[in-house]
């Protein structure tokens, strides 16, 4: 995937170097700029700038298995966020006039919780799950989120508000198999949230959809983001130029 400097230099060539037009410097100062983007909420532009971070990858000259490690976790990072913040944008497209509506966003919420951000970015996924979870009733997991949260080590106003969050969610510890509306009355019985914290699992980047360690999938060869089994041969979401469960 990377270009590795050959041995043998060309008589022409000081160095036997080609020229380097993105280096991993560079690439983690623009990494930095997406981090800030995020923070800010412009998810869109953050897509948008991950995505050529991730395929700028390929262009670099690595000089050692160092360099080689640090290239790969830039791919994993890029991929990470751009699951993340793809199911994120695809959760705010939901129209929230129905149960199933209310179900799959709070569902598509606890998902983003598990992607592997940075502290600051899972606090506040964290943050706007626990205050959807709270208010659907789902008292057990909106209780273990606060935990998770406190565990992230947040400034000490933000963790004040999340423990009086916790301890009203501890006094009625459990999930119904209801979905109340914004307005605490029952409107519909659906079916118990597809999620389980306690089961480990990725998102496929497409579906966005739990996929549960032990059940079949596909990844993609490039970025390494993951699929459910059946969308082999198509392209992948996340980069946008690898086929999908191809060697």
């Amino acid at each position: 995937m990377y270009t590795r400097p050959s041995n043998v230099q060309p008589s022409f060539s000081r160095s036997g170097l080609p020229a380097v037009a993105v280096t991993l410097s560079e690439l983690a100062s623009r990494l930095q700029n997406c981090y800030h983007l995020t923070t800010a909420g412009k998810f869109a532009d953050a897509i948008e700038k991950l995505r050529k971070i991730l395929l700028s990858v390929p262009m670099l000259v690595v000089n050692s298995k160092q360099e080689v490690a640090e290239a790969e976790q830039l791919i994993e990072i890029c991929r990470n966020y751009l699951v993340g913040l793809l199911m994120e944008c695809a959760r705010k497209e939901i129209p929230k006039t129905s149960p199933a509506d209310l179900k799959r966003n709070a569902e598509m919420l606890a998902y983003f919780t598990h992607c592997e951000l940075q502290p600051i970015h899972r606090i506040l996924t964290l943050r706007t799950a626990i205050n959807a979870f709270f208010k659907l009733k789902q008292m057990r997991t909106c209780a273990s989120m606060c935990k998770r949260l406190l565990e992230l080590g947040p400034k000490p106003d933000v963790a004040a508000q999340i423990r009086k969050v916790l301890a009203a969610a501890e006094q009625d510890n459990k999930d119904p198999n209801q979905i109340m509306d914004s307005y605490d009355t029952l409107t519909h019985l659906v079916f118990q949230l597809a999620y389980d914290e306690h089961n480990p699992f990725v998102v496929c980047s497409r579906n966005f959809v739990p996929l549960y360690r032990g059940k079949p999938q596909c990844k993609c060869p490039f970025c390494g983001a993951s699929f459910t089994a059946g969308l082999e041969g198509t392209v992948c979401d996340v980069c946008e130029v690898s086929e999908i469960g191809k060697d």
